[in-house]
């Protein structure tokens, strides 16, 4: 869903740290149903923050002679 949102031009985003069983309340989801993860979509207003302690991509990936 997150690639098929960015190929759309938007951005997207997994979110933790919710109460399941609220969430299910509040959308009414049957008692057969599950909650799966939830994922924000939508048009960024402005560039994301850097992830703090994130290392530049030349520091993590090598060429080695195989």
């Amino acid at each position: 869903m997150m690639l098929a949102a960015q190929g759309m031009d938007y951005q997207s985003c997994p979110m933790i740290g919710f109460d399941i069983e609220e969430v299910a309340k509040l959308i009414n989801l049957p008692d057969d149903h599950v909650m799966g993860p939830l994922v924000a979509i939508g048009k960024g207003t402005k560039e994301a923050w850097p992830k703090p302690g994130q290392l530049p991509l030349g520091k993590v990936i090598g060429r080695y002679g195989f």
